[in-house]
């Protein structure tokens, strides 16, 4: 076992809740053993950074939305997970992704950096066609870096890719790469 785990924040960016992202969040949820908090950005109410600048004259955010359940770092696993979207995060995900701006101007304009605890992190990607899922890899990274969550891509990464042809139903990898990766926290 790595580390207790007493908490974990799923921020799913799927349009669906009941999608192929879904379905495998609900199949790690079914493993965990722990508080399990779920964000869903299509449906919740996190606003994009509208650049306003508080952040580099203030301490925090001025936009106050369901942001703050990240911003609040009570949990010990994040887990991010989204459809790839022309090879990206979906776009409800980068709304998550600018407002963690906040963390960046508060340390660079202020001085004040807030410190993380860290935590375990675990990236779920899914997708069909012939998108390559680089740049939500990359924008995954940094979100587990300014959030203080240690993410290991070839530890760490649960994904179906080829949901066009295979469903996630049927996708035997998939089964393999939960129970690996949720047995490394119990």
């Amino acid at each position: 076992m790595e580390k207790n785990i007493d908490k974990a924040l799923i921020i799913n960016g799927s349009p669906h809740r009941n999608g192929n992202t879904s379905y495998i969040t609900k199949k790690i949820k079914e493993k965990l053993n722990c508080q399990v908090e779920e964000i869903y950005p299509y449906f919740d109410k996190i606003s994009p950074c509208i650049d306003c600048h508080y952040c580099q004259k203030n301490e925090g955010c001025h936009l106050k939305d369901d942001m703050e359940k990240i911003y609040r770092d009570d949990y010990d696993l994040l887990i991010l997970a989204s459809p790839v979207h022309f090879y990206n995060l979906t776009p409800p995900m980068l709304s998550v992704v600018t407002r963690l701006n906040m963390i960046w101007c508060n340390k660079h304009f202020l001085g004040l950096e807030k410190t993380y605890h860290e935590k375990e992190g675990i990236l779920v990607l899914t997708g069909g066609g012939t998108g390559e899922p680089k740049y939500a890899i990359e924008m995954a990274m940094k979100v587990f870096k300014y959030l203080n969550a240690k993410f290991d891509i070839n530890k760490d990464y649960i994904y179906s890719l080829k949901t066009d042809t295979i469903s996630v139903l049927e996708d035997k990898n998939l089964t393999v790469m939960i129970k690996k990766r949720i047995k490394r926290i119990k």
